[in-house]
C-alpha cells in the first residue's frame, strides 16, 4: 500500500510539474523573466533553490504547482514582464501547460503502443488449454497455430468459433502448426461444457507485433485526440443534462488514489496471470518465440493508462474559460487580440483572484468529501 500510495503522489505531482513546466519554458523563450516555481499552493513551505533568476519553493497546500512571471497581473513597463510581451507571446505563454499535458499523454500512449505492439488478427494461436478438455486429450498444447479447422482455413478467430458451434458433440480435424511442423489431429467439442471453458476446453488469442517508430506514433497521436473527444462529449453531456452529476460523482485527489488503486490491482493481476502462463508454457514445453496479447500486456500498462487520461483532463479542463484557470486568464487576451482594446489589468487580477479563492475551496471541498467517503467504504 506504501508503496502504491508512494507511486501516485510522485506520479500525479509530475503531472502537475510537467504542467507548470510547459509556462516556465514558454516564458524563458519568450524573455519574460519568472520571479518563482512553486510545488504546491501557497503558503510557502520552504525555498528550495534560485536557478536563472527563479525562485524555486515548496509549499504548504498539496493540490498542484504555480508560476509566477513578473508583472503577471499589472504592466510596470520594465523589460522582461509578463505583460510587456505581445499578447500573441502571452496566449502561447498560457496554452504551453495544457499543452504539455496533452503532449504527456501522447508520450504514454506511444510507449504503451510501443510496448505491446499491435495484434496479427489473420493468426490464431492456443493462449490456454483447460485440463481433461477435448482439446488435452487430443494433444494440442500452448502455443500451436490454428491454421485449419474441419475444411475451413483459419484467419480471424471467428472462424473457430463458428465452425465449432456448428459442430458441436461431432468430431473435426485441426490442423495445427507447431514449430514448424504441420500436424493433424482430432476431438470432438462438446456442448454440455462448463460456463468457464469453451466446448474444445481452448482459449485462443492473436500473436503480436512491433509497430514501427512511425506507426507508434501515428497510432498514440489518433488514441490521444479520440480521447480529448470522448472526455469533450462527457463534458458536453453534462452540461446538457444528458447525464446526471452530483457532487458525490466528483473527485479530488483521494478519490482518484482508489481509482489508481483498482489499476495497480489490475496490473498486479497481469504479472500473476503471464506467471502462470509461463509456467504452463514450460510444462508444456511450448514455443515461446511468438508473443501473444496476453505476453505483450505490461505490468504498468492500466496504471499508464490511468496517468495519461488524468493527464488529458487537466489539460483540457485547464483550457475552459473559468477564472484563475489557462482558459480563463486567455478570455482575457481576446479582446487585445481580435480587437486591440485591453481589459483594466486590476478587473483581470480580481477576478483571477476570486476564482482562485472559489477554485481552493471547491478542492477543499472535493478532498474533505473523498476523506468522508472513503472512511465510510
Amino acid at each position: 500500500m506504501l508503496i502504491i500510495i508512494a507511486q501516485f503522489i510522485i506520479a500525479f505531482g509530475v503531472m502537475v510539474f510537467l504542467h507548470e513546466l510547459g509556462h516556465f519554458l514558454a516564458g524563458k523563450l519568450f524573455k519574460v523573466e519568472i520571479e518563482e516555481f512553486g510545488i504546491g499552493l501557497p503558503p510557502r513551505m520552504i525555498k528550495l533553490f534560485t536557478w536563472g533568476g527563479t525562485l524555486f519553493s515548496l509549499n504548504w497546500l498539496p493540490f498542484g504547482a504555480f508560476v509566477k512571471p513578473k508583472g503577471e497581473f499589472e504592466n510596470d513597463g520594465s523589460s522582461g514582464g509578463f505583460k510587456s510581451a505581445k499578447p500573441w507571446k502571452q496566449f502561447l505563454i498560457y496554452i504551453s501547460g495544457p499543452m504539455m499535458n496533452l503532449l504527456t499523454a501522447f508520450v504514454i500512449y506511444a510507449v504503451c503502443f510501443m510496448q505491446i505492439g499491435y495484434p496479427n488478427q489473420s493468426t490464431v494461436l492456443i493462449d490456454r488449454i483447460e485440463a481433461s478438455s477435448p482439446a488435452e486429450n487430443a494433444g494440442l498444447k500452448i502455443g500451436d497455430q490454428i491454421v485449419k479447422i474441419g475444411d475451413q482455413k483459419v484467419n480471424a478467430f471467428s472462424v473457430v468459433t463458428d465452425y465449432v458451434d456448428l459442430h458441436l458433440d461431432k468430431e473435426i480435424t485441426i490442423e495445427i502448426n507447431r514449430n514448424g511442423e504441420s500436424q493433424v489431429l482430432s476431438l470432438t467439442p462438446v456442448s454440455n461444457h462448463a460456463e468457464d471453458r469453451g466446448p474444445m476446453g481452448i482459449v485462443i488469442t492473436y500473436p503480436m507485433e512491433d509497430y514501427t517508430i512511425g506507426e507508434g506514433i501515428s497510432v498514440a497521436a489518433s488514441e490521444t485526440i479520440s480521447m480529448i473527444r470522448q472526455y469533450l462529449i462527457g463534458i458536453g453531456q453534462l452540461i446538457s443534462g444528458k447525464v446526471q452529476m452530483g457532487i458525490e460523482s466528483i473527485v479530488g485527489p483521494v478519490g482518484m488514489f482508489t481509482f489508481y488503486q483498482d489499476a495497480a490491482k489490475m496490473d498486479e493481476q497481469i504479472v500473476v496471470e503471464q506467471e502462470q502462463r509461463e509456467a504452463e508454457r514450460i510444462e508444456e514445453g511450448a514455443p515461446s518465440e511468438r508473443r501473444t496479447a496476453s505476453d505483450a500486456a505490461s505490468p504498468w500498462l492500466n496504471r499508464l493508462s490511468f496517468f495519461a487520461i488524468i493527464s488529458i483532463a487537466l489539460g483540457v479542463t485547464n483550457l475552459f474559460p473559468i477564472p484563475a484557470l489557462d482558459g480563463g486568464r486567455i478570455l482575457f487576451l481576446i479582446p487585445e487580440l481580435i480587437f486591440r482594446k485591453k481589459l483594466p489589468d486590476k478587473f483581470e487580477y480580481y477576478f483571477n483572484a476570486i476564482g482562485m479563492v472559489c477554485l481552493l475551496i471547491l478542492m477543499a471541498v472535493i478532498m474533505f468529501k473523498d476523506i468522508f467517503m472513503l472512511s465510510n467504504g
